[in-house]
């Protein structure tokens, strides 16, 4: 029977590698209704703030390129920027940069209060955009704080052991090769640390833990499933890059149009469309990726913690109650007093 993913025991399951991808997609075709609607009231805003933001700086761009071309052909000088939107340029780099990581977080906090407000709800119950927005309150504050504290601690923790290693390479063998072999060395870990730290948001959203019990709590989770977590979150990157292809098209076209002075396609209004269109694709796409590592995080506990073994337990010792009887009249069924 198609799993519809609306109680708990739907997720907390020990899953091989294919059964995550495929519990990801059956999630998404379960639930795309209720959960694109929730997307779309915290979601799209902050995406469109980030396509905007794309939108100034790549036609301020791609006009600049069309119009050195125009001018290599016909040997004149490379023209100034004339577009109304040039002066945005450099500014709407830094809208797009903190539109997207807005739009990142508001993503990530809709995607994992949905799951809470569905593990929270009887199953026939559906889930609305006030449920979500529920979890989200009590829950975004401590999530923006995590990812502060995450971004500033690694920027800290590899700056200072980046600057160490080089100065010690560099009194035993000076040269360019010491900057290089201490990056390879914070490198190696970087990534260990990263791909670990990928299930601190749902351990974050999913589990009533503090900021740094959290971080322990991943370290736990990970031992002995790191290459798998790597390898669920490559695939599950590949196809979201493959999907985000579809929405990029329209950009490419408007790109092409400017570069080479198509008539209709170097509109810069056209532009800010398209890159909004593109910013909306990879926004949502990102689900397929943020839901991969839910369910790693749900086969993960269910192996380390048994769960969902005792969820089923405690439903088979409930008592499903005697029925109601129709009639006060004598049933067959019926054993009478002794």
């Amino acid at each position: 029977m198609k799993n519809t993913y609306t109680q708990a025991a739907d997720f907390w399951q020990e899953r091989d590698f294919g059964a995550k991808i495929s519990a990801t997609f059956e999630f998404i075709g379960a639930h795309w209704r209720l959960l694109g609607k929730c997307l779309l009231y915290f979601t799209l805003p902050f995406s469109l703030v980030m396509g905007i933001g794309l939108g100034f700086f790549n036609n301020s761009v791609y006009n600049m390129s069309g119009r050195a071309v125009a001018a290599q052909h016909s040997g004149g000088a490379f023209p100034t920027a004339s577009s109304p939107f040039a002066m945005f340029s450099f500014g709407g780099l830094g809208l797009a940069v903190a539109g997207g990581v807005l739009a990142f977080l508001v993503l990530s906090g809709t995607l994992y209060g949905y799951l809470r407000a569905r593990l929270r709800l009887p199953a026939t119950e559906p889930v609305t955009p006030t449920d979500v927005w529920a979890e989200m309150r009590a829950k975004l504050g401590r999530m923006v704080l995590a990812s502060l504290l995450l971004a500033f601690g690694g920027g800290l923790g590899f700056s200072i052991l980046f600057g160490g290693l080089v100065g010690g390479i560099a009194a035993v063998q000076p040269g360019v090769g010491a900057t290089a072999l201490a990056f390879l060395l914070v490198l190696i870990p970087s990534i260990y640390l990263s791909i670990a730290l990928s299930l601190y948001f749902p351990v974050l959203w999913l589990e009533d833990l503090s900021i740094l019990a959290s971080i322990g709590r991943c370290f736990h989770l990970i031992r002995g499933q790191w290459w798998a977590t790597l390898g669920l979150l490559l695939i599950a990157g590949f196809l979201q890059s493959i999907l985000s292809i579809v929405f990029a098209v329209p950009q490419y076209a408007v790109m092409f149009g400017k570069v080479l002075q198509v008539p209709g396609l170097n509109s810069d209004v056209l532009g800010l469309i398209t890159n909004c269109l593109y910013a909306t694709g990879i926004i949502f796409t990102y689900t397929i990726p943020l839901l991969a590592l839910v369910f790693q995080y749900f086969n993960l506990t269910e192996q380390k913690d048994g769960f969902g073994l005792r969820l089923l337990v405690d439903k088979l010792g409930q008592s499903q109650g005697l029925p109601v009887a129709q009639s006060s009249h004598y049933r067959p069924d019926e054993e009478g007093e002794y």
